[in-house]
């Protein structure tokens, strides 16, 4: 090819200038892609409990007011981050989620799913998935386990929680399963997700925990994000909800901004799909101490 070139530079030359004239006719600039790698975490809604409590149960309520189409990859986190005795774990519903069996350990899609993850760990046998689940040990985004189970979720309200269940020794060393259950108010259907391990007998609620809405998988056009409502309700903890607790929602940058937050009878309602232009802050305080 050099030597080709060599030859009859000129000829080349013709060649190339009339390529570049006819490409830049045929062809517009194509438009940069403004926003990061996918997954898209729409916002992100932080909770203060005001201090760090003994753990029994924790429950998070969330309404969806609309259908969503399979075709859109959704995360809804009830349970965006929680901290017990430091260690992160994470949940929710998915559109589309994956999982595998001890019987089928190579990852399937599974479709709609409830999820429950935590950090630092890879052993299976710190993996309790319900009758019929699937679970996960992974490495892509750092150490995780989790417990999937498909359900075919639909628009109305649920109950995400989590309860301490039995203790047990590991190589002599006290450690503790929480199991994550789902209920369907519409439904009146309680769900078993599956349990996690964690190390330690007296757990601990860390102050702060999260609740998240994400897109996520292969990157789609913004306009197929759909419109919906999702409405985080306050965190129950230990049976009892904890009204002095406040709560900000956080609007990365780099993500399409098409959710805004606003707080209602202490709950925290999510408008999505809709584009708020020019947002001027993206930490807002939703409900301030004594709000």
């Amino acid at each position: 090819m050099r030597r080709w070139m060599l030859v009859i530079p000129g000829l080349v030359a013709a060649i190339g200038l009339i390529l570049l004239a006819d490409s830049s006719v045929a062809q517009a600039p194509k438009a940069e892609n403004p926003y990061k790698r996918m997954p898209w975490h729409l916002v992100d809604t932080w909770w203060d409990l005001g201090k760090e409590v003994p753990f029994e149960s924790l429950a998070i309520d969330v309404t969806l007011s609309d259908d969503v189409p399979n075709s859109v990859n959704l995360y809804v986190a009830p349970l965006g981050i929680a901290y017990f005795n430091g260690t992160q774990c994470y949940g929710g519903i998915q559109t589309n989620s994956d999982g595998n069996t001890k019987e089928q350990p190579r990852l399937q899609r599974i479709g709609r799913g409830l999820l429950f993850s935590r950090w630092d760990e890879r052993r299976i046998d710190a993996i309790r998935p319900a009758d019929g689940g699937w679970f996960q040990s992974s490495g892509h985004e750092g150490d995780f386990i989790s417990v999937r189970r498909p359900y075919a979720w639909t628009k109305g309200k649920y109950t995400y929680k989590l309860v301490k269940m039995d203790a047990d020794l590991l190589d002599g060393k006290p450690v503790t399963w929480i199991g994550a259950f789902l209920y369907s108010h519409q439904k009146n259907e309680h769900v078993f997700i599956g349990a996690l391990r964690f190390d330690g007998k007296d757990l601990k609620l860390g102050r702060k925990m999260a609740n998240f809405v994400e897109i996520y998988g292969a990157y789609r056009p913004v306009s197929e994000i759909p419109t919906l409502t999702i409405t985080f309700g306050t965190p129950v903890v230990n049976g009892t909800p904890v009204k002095s607790a406040t709560a900000e929602a956080i609007y990365p940058k780099g993500v399409p901004d098409v959710a805004d937050t606003r707080a209602v009878d202490g709950n925290l309602v999510i408008e999505v799909g809709k584009p708020i232009d020019n947002r001027s802050k993206r930490r807002v305080p939703v409900i301030p101490a004594g709000g």
